[in-house]
């Protein structure tokens, strides 16, 4: 797997674009991660202050849904906690 960082193109970049901003909508301070698989499949780690995984999951899945649905690109969400800041604490990268 690798880092997206500016790869991803066309529906890719949309439907990643579209789930991001439906995040960002409910959890402003939400960061993420972007990886491709081997396979093309795209892996969106979403770092919330959510208290429970299927807020997030509900603000993405019929947008993922859709997209497999409609061949335009798998994206898996996978939902995180954002770390508790503390001495040499990393926090994920802001896309």
């Amino acid at each position: 797997m690798r880092n997206a960082d500016d790869e991803l193109t066309g529906a890719a970049a949309t439907v990643v674009g579209e789930i991001q901003a439906r995040i960002r909508a409910r959890f402003p301070a939400a960061t993420f991660n972007v990886r491709i698989g081997p396979d093309g499949r795209v892996y969106l780690a979403a770092y919330t202050e959510a208290g429970q995984d299927f807020e997030v999951q509900d603000l993405a899945s019929d947008r993922t849904v859709d997209a497999l649905i409609g061949g335009e690109v798998k994206v898996h969400v996978f939902p995180r906690q954002i770390p508790p800041p503390g001495p040499g604490a990393t926090p994920p990268s802001r896309q």
